[in-house]
């Protein structure tokens, strides 16, 4: 249950006056249709209000190509269920590279800065390409893939880490129509095949190896062992890396296969064609194949140069693997012209201020990052501001889970008081930002701050699926209204029917689309609480809080420098009539867990939230399973705690954690740690 008795704390206040972007973009609404909106949360209740205008008004001020036709008069056909997926702007040709890949005016200005873990940062820039290097670039790699006969709809598959060759593929796919997917290399060989045998590429790119905490590892055995499970078998080229790879081809004698006459061509793809694949991060069963259209750069675009400011002064660093939605979302911020560091490699490795080594060397404006490496920053006892020159970073973006009230605050001290923290919310199946950042207005601790511009999200009540977004309480996050990065479809998926079930099936009396997401809203300020995932909301006695209200005291100060990591669930077996909470928690490094300490998280949980709030089992486990994104997987440990036997997917990063957590399922008394 949301808190809304006390006024959280200010923690940051815009300074730039009316001058941001998104102040430029009221304006122009409010000229443009006779409006008086003054605020950025004014500007987004006209933009789901007014869906149709405020759709087809974007196309046009981000200054898309094709300009929309006079003859279209609305974005969708809004006769027609949201679950039916309305095509938007249908009709209309746009090609995705082709508005992506001519953001920045200056062919000179460096567009790409490709930096390798282990690099000496003090003695090397890494490499860089500018604009016109970068989509010279493109151009070979299209003629290269048409001279080996792909085609328009065909899979390109990539096994590549964050890299200029990550940026290459994805952007000469999508100009000529082909359908990119990228998996982190580091993904173990089921996780691949499971991936690309629902796919079938027509070609498949791989580096060489992985790098990952300093250990470099050949990809040779995985890519022969992937390759002898796929049929089709894809056309394969190496990416060197650290070594040359002799079994099959390299990238360099791909691209002698292409006419150095051909021109850059864009196909005529439409709005609503198929772009690229992602793969869902469910912990169980093998993944759901997430189809994005090209039409997705309108919602990048307009987070990365509405929301975040983002123009062609900018440096961009955002960390992400390729299996990560956030790949294509720092995409986005490229789409505006902006230089853009890619990063393969651990942001832990040698230590956690690598990532603000880079910030500090490259003058980096847009830092994006996860609350985890934050805590990480946190509990290495480095002070940002006081070890690395900072002074051009204005925006630090995080996303993957919620950062707490603590996380805010120590945020506040520890980095220069001018720069915009931004906590958002999204997904990979929304492609975009449902909470997003509000350059004109403030930030609370503990609160994100507005919605996306034309994302028509709503609290619901659990059961009846009525508003309740006014009263401050937590329920289901929902969409009431079409998106133009809905998915296209599931690949493989006949007849529509997992897509319907995983957002359209939460409420039988509305047709919304459900983020299966637990919200809240401050009434008292309008900022946002993500308290978890719905699916995970704890309910003990009758009383529904979200795990997120437990990790933002147990992995804040003073218990962050005692406990590394945590994991709040319910169990509720079949024979029980209530649900008992259970909070793992993993000690740091050089502690032991105690009753002196079990009976200080109760205590600061009790004071902090309620009495009954505080959960029945505290106990110490050596590990807990997280996603390779980095997210908690709390529904497996659920149904595993409940009698339930889980097979882990392969986007579970520590599988084996899992199993060790049905030693807890007749527990009736808080036992010692044991050994995985």
């Amino acid at each position: 249950m949301a808190d809304t008795s006390k006024q959280p704390q200010l923690l940051w206040q815009p300074k730039l006056d009316g001058r941001t972007p998104m102040d430029d973009y009221r304006r122009h609404v409010n000229r443009r249709f006779h409006q008086n909106l003054k605020t950025s949360k004014d500007l987004h209740r006209w933009s789901v209000q007014q869906p149709q205008k405020f759709w087809m008004d974007l196309y046009d001020y981000l200054g898309f190509t094709p300009r929309l036709p006079r003859h279209m008069t609305k974005a969708y056909d809004d006769t027609v269920p949201m679950s039916s997926n309305p095509p938007f702007f249908p009709g209309l040709q746009m090609n995705y590279a082709e508005n992506a890949m001519f953001a920045n005016p200056d062919p000179n200005a460096i567009a790409l800065v490709g930096i390798r873990e282990g690099m000496d940062l003090a003695r090397e820039d890494g490499e860089q390409l500018t604009w016109h290097g970068f989509r010279e670039k493109v151009r070979l790699t299209a003629s290269a893939l048409r001279r080996c006969s792909v085609k328009q709809g065909d899979r390109v598959a990539a096994l590549v880490a964050n890299s200029i060759w990550a940026m290459i593929l994805f952007h000469a796919s999508a100009s000529m129509g082909a359908i990119f997917t990228s998996i982190s290399p580091e993904l173990g060989l089921e996780g691949c095949v499971s991936r690309l045998q629902q796919v079938t590429p027509s070609i498949l790119f791989a580096d060489s190896d992985t790098v990952y905490k300093g250990k470099t590892v050949s990809t040779s055995k995985k890519v022969q062992q992937i390759l002898d499970r796929l049929t089709p078998k894809p056309e394969t080229f190496i990416v060197p890396v650290a070594s040359r790879q002799t079994a099959y081809p390299s990238i360099d004698d791909f691209l002698s296969k292409a006419h150095k006459s051909d021109p850059l061509e864009f196909a005529p793809t439409s709005f609503n064609d198929p772009l690229m694949i992602c793969y869902s991060s469910g912990t169980t069963g093998a993944p759901k194949c997430i189809v994005h259209r090209h039409g997705l750069l309108i919602q990048l675009k307009k987070i990365a140069a509405i929301h975040n400011s983002t123009t062609t002064a900018d440096v961009i660093l955002q960390y992400s693997s390729t299996s990560w939605v956030v790949f294509y979302v720092m995409c986005g911020y490229f789409a505006c012209g902006a230089k853009t560091i890619v990063y393969n490699g651990s942001p832990m490795y040698p230590d956690a201020r690598q990532l603000l080594r880079m910030v500090e060397k490259y003058k980096v404006t847009y830092f994006g990052s996860s609350p985890r490496y934050l805590l990480e920053v946190e509990m290495s006892k480095s002070v940002p501001k006081d070890e690395f020159d900072l002074s051009a970073l204005r925006i630090v973006y995080t996303t993957g889970a919620t950062l707490s009230h603590e996380q805010y605050r120590w945020f506040y001290n520890a980095f220069p008081a001018a720069v915009h923290l931004c906590n958002t919310a999204g997904g990979t199946d929304t492609a975009t930002s449902l909470i997003a950042a509000d350059p004109c207005g403030p930030i609370h601790a503990g609160e994100m701050q507005v919605l996306g511009l034309g994302m028509d999200v709503d609290v619901a009540d659990p059961l009846t699926g009525e508003s309740i977004m006014h009263t401050g309480e937590a329920g289901e996050m929902i969409v009431r209204k079409p998106f133009p990065s809905m998915p296209c479809f599931f690949w493989g998926d006949d007849g529509n029917r997992k897509y319907k079930e995983s957002y359209f099936e939460r409420f039988d009396k509305f047709d919304v689309w459900a983020q299966h997401d637990w919200l809240s809203c401050n009434p008292k300020t309008g900022g946002l609480v993500m308290h978890g995932r719905s699916d995970g909301v704890l309910n003990p006695s009758g009383i529904r809080f979200g795990s997120g209200e437990i990790y933002a005291i147990v992995e804040a100060a003073p218990l962050n420098s005692k406990i590394s990591n945590s994991l709040c669930v319910g169990r509720r077996r079949p024979q029980d009539n209530d649900e008992e909470v259970f909070l793992f928690v993993v000690m740091a490094k050089g502690h032991t867990f105690t009753p002196e300490l079990s009976r200080s998280i109760k205590q600061a949980i009790r004071e902090a939230l309620s009495a009954r709030h505080v959960p029945k089992f505290v106990i110490e486990v050596p590990d807990v399973p997280v996603t390779i994104n980095g997210k908690k997987v709390e529904t497996a440990v659920k149904q595993v705690l409940g009698g339930k036997d889980v097979t882990p997917s392969n986007t579970v990063s520590n599988p084996e954690t899992i199993g060790y957590f049905k030693r807890f399922r007749d527990v009736e008394s808080e036992p010692r740690a044991a050994k995985l």
